[in-house]
């Protein structure tokens, strides 16, 4: 069963990780051209508010904590005055803050035993080898607003202007995202470092940037390099500018973490680094997304999440990493 025909007020809330943000896109895309004149309001936890800065589909955003009161978030989620929200987590708990605030039609995945919170329900059939967030957030919204949409690579551009952090440094420009949620999608340091050293032997200029608590993982790189590494965890780089940064530089090496996202939906060429992560979970079908994988011959069947010592991230060789680095830093 589909969303109503027509809806003044849509609220869509969206999810809480800075990858799944990006890959949720098209569903805001879908929601402004099935209604082009309702009010569409973007549900989001306050720390990634600024990704949707700029965002033409959204006419307010609605910076909601889900992790406070129940009570609390339904009540601050009730002033909007939805008449629909489609609820991109699966959570039981964001179901339950849309019913309390009193929304009309709560619509979502059939998830975490809330189809009774429920007003539209989709089902979820049963996979056994992974497939794209995207194409999982594509289905939802084909089924919500009664569309066949085909899958499209995220966009979330920033500014076209070149931000001021990278305006001295000579192109072409190499951002090295060393961080990830957990320490097995880290490559080592030593190796971002190795590479590193061999671009600038080319004559890139590497920068490397994380959020503020990866600052002394950033900083093991720099002191394991013997050339000169930009290190942007302290100068500034905020979530909202990082989406300039990562558009205004020529190539990006990065694990599997948001700011590969963020590069794949500004388009530049990014190389991802797959360790006990299975990289169906989040692939694109673009030419400028490659990724390298800890087992590239790991059977289909198998799943690399299931499979951590076979699929070390440190199996991914410095060389291959080069070797593709190489083509966007060379003319």
């Amino acid at each position: 069963m589909p969303l109503p025909e027509r809806i003044d007020r849509l609220a869509l809330l969206l999810p809480s990780w800075v990858g799944d943000v990006v890959m949720a896109s098209c569903v805001w895309k879908m929601a402004r051209k099935k209604y082009p004149d309702a009010k569409i309001v973007g549900v989001i936890r306050p720390h990634l508010a600024p990704l949707l800065k700029g965002v033409d589909a959204f006419d307010e955003i609605l910076s909601l904590e889900m992790k406070t009161s129940v009570f609390s978030a339904a009540k601050k989620l009730r002033t909007i005055n939805a008449d629909a929200i489609v609820l991109l987590p699966n959570s039981f708990r964001s179901a339950l803050i849309a019913r309390l605030a009193k929304i009309p039609l709560r619509a979502g995945y059939r998830r975490d035993r809330r189809s009774w919170l429920l007003s539209i329900g989709v089902s979820v059939e049963r996979q056994d080898t992974p497939s794209p967030t995207s194409a999982y957030y594509l289905h939802l919204a084909n089924k919500l607003f009664a569309t066949s949409e085909r899958p499209t690579l995220p966009s979330l551009r920033g500014s076209d202007s070149i931000p001021s952090v990278l305006a001295e440094f000579s192109k072409p420009i190499v951002l090295l995202v060393a961080g990830a949620s957990k320490p097995q999608k880290r490559w080592a340091p030593e190796r971002f470092a190795e590479v590193a050293d061999v671009l600038h032997g080319f004559g890139a200029t590497c920068c490397a940037v994380g959020s503020p608590e990866e600052h002394n993982l950033v900083q093991e790189i720099v002191r394991c390099a013997s050339s000169p590494i930009q290190d942007l965890t302290r100068s500034g780089v905020t979530l909202e500018s990082l989406k300039d940064v990562v558009q205004h530089v020529d190539l990006v090496i990065t694990n599997d973490t948001g700011p590969r996202h963020l590069a794949v939906a500004c388009g530049t060429p990014t190389i991802t680094l797959y360790g006990p992560t299975d990289y169906r979970w989040t692939e694109y079908e673009c030419e400028h997304d490659i990724a390298l994988l800890a087992d590239p011959f790991l059977p289909e069947e198998l799943i690399a999440d299931s499979n951590p010592e076979r699929c070390n991230i440190n199996n991914i060789p410095v060389r291959d990493v080069i070797a593709f680095a190489k083509q966007f830093v060379t003319s």
